[in-house]
């Protein structure tokens, strides 16, 4: 974040709940300041970070340059469950955030130009939050994937004199303001959500932490990762036992070809290139029968069923060799493809023109399959 150039960070329920002591050291490194007005140490209320920030900032205007104050809170999404005990021996927990900001507001209002809210609040709850403490400009909010229009829609993205903006999790939108002024003071804001595709092109300097992370990531479940016993889990359930794109050969030798030579033949090896092995977000869609009985477990466990195979699509197929006959498999479509290909992970699926590349099978009038699926 400090590569990033980030100003203030609003310290929410997970830092307390899953790294609380290393992130504190962490942040002792950070270029800067951490908030949150109502994360509070139960035996005394006091607030585990700074509650606000106040920053100046210089913008150039057209008879030259201005200095605009920012007044920045931080809310966490109040939780009666969360008392996380600290090294100490203390206990952290979630005070009111609605009566955290009517305490801080009016302050931060005589000394701020721009008062900004940064929450992990659920979206009703900033509305409720606009709507009960007057005098927050902005409110940017994280709660998950949610994001919000970015017009000015009242009683949703604009309540009162409050504008809402939820710009949804795991980086792949940058949620951007545009604040407009008159006399040095912001009279109108315009608010976008800039997807982070592959057209915006990746930082050299913070590429080589995020390939560092992922490498320490999928090392740690690596190890973590179960040795099973496969076969006495195939015995229990044999009728939606997984028989490998091998077995399917003696019968479908043509349509085997055809797989063999596709993306989905050799999906997991893209996996093993990117670290990402080992990621659960990742092998469910290169892999054969992820989280089902007896499907892919883990590259330990369950070598043999790596990639995208024929029952990846078609389903177990135990009892297909016994039981030949039409519906095996007949349900396989387009929208099938769709559990994996959806627009993050796949932003050029186009299911005609890549029906084309994995076709093994004959339509009306054709007299074979195809030999080649590229």
């Amino acid at each position: 974040m400090s590569r990033l150039g980030y100003a203030t960070v609003n310290l929410a329920e997970r830092e307390i709940l899953f790294a609380y002591d290393p992130t504190q050291r962490k942040l002792g490194k950070a270029t800067f300041p951490v908030v949150s007005a109502n994360l509070v140490f139960q035996d005394t209320a006091e607030t585990v970070a700074q509650p606000f920030t106040l920053k100046t900032v210089e913008v150039a205007t057209g008879g030259g340059k201005r200095k605009v104050r920012l007044g920045i809170l931080g809310l966490a999404r109040p939780n009666p469950g969360l008392a996380q005990k600290t090294p100490d021996g203390r206990r952290i927990v979630t005070a009111d955030p609605l009566e955290a900001a009517k305490k801080l507001v009016p302050e931060l209002r005589k000394k701020s130009d721009l008062v900004i809210a940064l929450v992990t609040l659920e979206p009703d709850q900033s509305r409720g939050l606009a709507k009960d403490v007057p005098g927050i400009d902005l409110i940017l909010g994280g709660f998950g994937a949610v994001q919000t229009p970015t017009n000015d829609s009242p009683g949703d993205t604009l309540v009162g004199a409050t504008r809402i903006l939820y710009a949804g999790n795991q980086g792949r939108r940058l949620g951007e303001v545009r604040v407009f002024l008159e006399e040095g003071k912001p009279v109108r804001t315009v608010r976008n959500l800039i997807t982070l595709d592959r057209h915006v092109p990746d930082d050299p300097g913070i590429m080589d932490l995020v390939e560092k992370n992922r490498v320490a990531i999928n090392e740690i479940n690596r190890k973590k990762a179960p040795l099973v016993d496969m076969e006495k889990l195939r015995a229990i359930y044999p009728g939606v036992s997984y028989v490998r794109a091998e077995a399917c050969k003696e019968c479908h030798e043509q349509e085997f070809d055809v797989w063999q030579r596709t993306e989905h033949a050799h999906a997991f090896q893209i996996l093993v290139d990117k670290h990402q092995d080992y990621n659960p977000d990742c092998v469910r869609c290169h892999t054969t029968g992820y989280q089902q009985q007896t499907g892919f477990l883990n590259a330990r466990s369950t070598p043999e069923l790596m990639n995208v195979q024929c029952e990846a699509c078609h389903g177990p197929g135990k009892d297909h060799p016994e039981k030949v006959g039409k519906g095996y498999g007949a349900s396989v479509g387009a929208p099938a493809c769709l559990t994996c290909h959806t627009v993050e992970n796949s932003p050029d699926f186009d299911a005609a023109a890549y029906m084309l590349k994995i076709k093994h099978w004959k339509t009306e009038g054709e007299a074979a399959a195809p030999t080649s699926g590229r």
